[in-house]
């Protein structure tokens, strides 16, 4: 079947890819700016966003009653080792798991399970139907922990929005833009948490998200992007070993070229690559490479936890 998209539909479509894509997600004013974009180019009544960062579950919504997030307040148990997400409430659990083995896609709650099964759970008689959300259909992708989900409330099954599959086709030209802004506010997350339990192994280290002043004695290197903040800075009060031993060990372990070590050691002094480029006489472009290889070898995903194979 054809889909026949007026502009004001496409311009929707189109800013909501773009602000999937380059806005960060951690911040739950942009989810529910783009949530509202969408509820309204579907024709919805209401909706609601979940979706992890870390080990938090966050719940953004739109004309939901209170009912849908105080019920996953009360179930909500945690994560397994696959990712799943626990619930003692193992009806919500069931559909959860299901829908995220399906993978990234616009799921009609209709197909995920009888009408009449639904409507005998506990969780939507509770929670659901009281909110509002008693028909569902939901925009959703998998991540490493939990997933994404965008879904959408109307009115009943003879609700145009609800009927037939253009609210589903809609949806799916979002969905790539969807998986990959969702993947990238999650990875975030997770870099911050790895970043604060390194930084545990560092008396006198913290995390600043504008540049700080050096102390007498300390120094100051560029972090990674964190939620909430596009960047960081990694500050040491005292400044950690570095000695030539220590270089000398890390580039053995994790088998580093003589060059490599090298530029190993500019990075953790705080050079840029261009500054690391002048530094060898070699080429920016050849240099970035050598910096990217490093980081590679040592499997860290930034120039500041450098540190921590050295520490």
């Amino acid at each position: 079947m054809q889909l026949n998209l007026a502009d004001s539909d496409l311009a929707t479509i189109v800013a909501a890819q773009h602000h999937l894509l380059t806005e960060r997600l951690d911040d739950a004013a942009r989810v529910k700016r783009i949530l509202s974009n969408l509820q309204t180019l579907v024709g919805a009544a209401r909706a609601f966003a979940v979706y992890p960062l870390g080990q938090r579950l966050q719940f953004v919504e739109i004309d939901v009653g209170p009912q849908i997030e105080a019920y996953l307040g009360e179930v909500f148990r945690g994560f397994d080792s696959d990712g799943n997400v626990l619930m003692s409430d193992a009806e919500l659990e069931e559909i959860n798991c299901r829908r995220r083995q399906m993978g990234a896609g616009v799921h009609h709650e209709n197909r995920l399970k009888e009408r009449a099964l639904i409507e005998n759970t506990r969780f939507f008689r509770e929670a659901f139907q009281p909110a509002g959300m008693h028909h569902v259909i939901g925009l959703t992708c998998p991540l490493p922990i939990a997933e994404a989900v965008f879904a959408f409330g109307f009115e009943g099954n003879d609700d145009p929005g609800f009927r037939g599959t253009r609210t589903v086709d809609l949806l799916r030209l979002v969905l790539p833009a969807f998986q990959q802004g969702f993947a990238q506010a999650f990875d975030r997350a997770a870099t911050e948490a790895a970043l604060y339990r390194a930084l545990d192994a560092c008396p006198g280290s913290r995390v600043e998200t504008r540049p700080p002043e050096d102390g007498p004695r300390g120094a100051t290197f560029p972090g990674p992007a964190l939620p909430g903040a596009a960047t960081s800075w990694i500050v040491f009060d005292d400044m950690p070993a570095r000695t030539a031993d220590s270089i000398a060990r890390t580039a053995e372990k994790h088998g580093l070229t003589t060059r490599q070590t090298q530029v190993m050691e500019l990075m953790l002094r705080g050079l840029s690559s261009a500054e690391i480029a002048g530094q060898l006489d070699i080429s920016a472009h050849t240099a970035r490479r050598h910096c990217e290889a490093v980081l590679s070898r040592l499997k860290l995903h930034s120039r500041a936890a450098l540190w921590t194979a050295l520490v």
